[in-house]
């Protein structure tokens, strides 16, 4: 129960308005009660949970781990993640200072929805072992030509070792424009920014950790459809949300 302050105008001793601290709160950003926090956290934290899991970064970082230090390659991808994730929620604060909150909210409903229908029909046409094997093979192959062996990266393996660079520099460029970035930048956009960032780092650290542990044996046995299925129904309720309870 909030706190009232009552002023005196010293003039006419005449009691000015009351004004609650809770209303305070609100109109600073802050969330009294904390439940916008909790709430951003939750819907971050599913969210990279149900799209990273036998994604390609996670594949990545399976593979990886075959060959190099355990150690070494999780954290790499794990460094890379972290600064993907700021940078994503970064930007999901400054677009509405760009474009009105009304439809950057608009935007997020029907990025949401697309992505929840996309991830379905994936799950409706998935050959579960067939496309997760191609994945697999699609990976190793680029594992194998090096890429992202450029001129920066040699200039950087003077302070990096090359196995800690080659894990973030894939896992960067794996993650840049994936669908989970994507939706990290519109969570971030109408919820709490510290409870995106934290949802989604605890969730790519736990995605990321269990594939360096797991290796190709724990993403070969994931079912793409299942996961699909999970994340499509998961996007379509972030629509929902987001379509019936906009942000005031």
């Amino acid at each position: 129960m909030g706190v009232q302050i009552v002023s005196k105008n010293s003039e006419n001793g005449v009691l000015d308005e009351k004004v609650g601290t809770d209303s305070i709160g609100t109109n600073l950003g802050f969330d009294p009660a904390g439940l916008g926090v909790l709430d951003a956290f939750v819907a971050s934290f599913s969210m990279i949970i149900v799209s990273e899991i036998g994604d390609e970064t996670f594949i990545i970082a399976a593979l990886m781990a075959m060959r190099h230090p355990k150690s070494t390659v999780l954290s790499g991808a794990l460094a890379a993640l972290f600064v993907m994730t700021v940078l994503s929620t970064g930007l999901g604060r400054i677009v509405p200072n760009l474009i009105s909150r009304k439809h950057t909210n608009s935007a997020a409903t029907v990025l949401y929805a697309f992505f929840g229908l996309r991830l379905l029909y994936i799950a409706w046409r998935a050959d579960t072992k067939g496309s997760q094997k191609k994945e697999m093979e699609e990976v190793e192959e680029k594992l194998e030509t090096g890429q992202g062996k450029t001129y920066y990266r040699r200039f950087l393996t003077r302070f990096c070792t090359p196995i800690f660079l080659e894990s973030f520099i894939l896992t960067f460029l794996a993650e840049w424009g994936d669908r989970s970035q994507i939706a990290t930048i519109a969570l971030a956009t109408h919820k709490n920014a510290v409870g995106v960032a934290v949802g989604a780092i605890i969730g790519h650290t736990i995605c990321t950790s269990l594939a360096v542990v797991g290796g190709s044996m724990l993403a070969a046995k994931i079912s793409q459809r299942t996961v699909a299925a999970i994340g499509g129904f998961l996007f379509l309720g972030f629509s929902l949300s987001s379509y019936f309870y906009p942000p005031l």
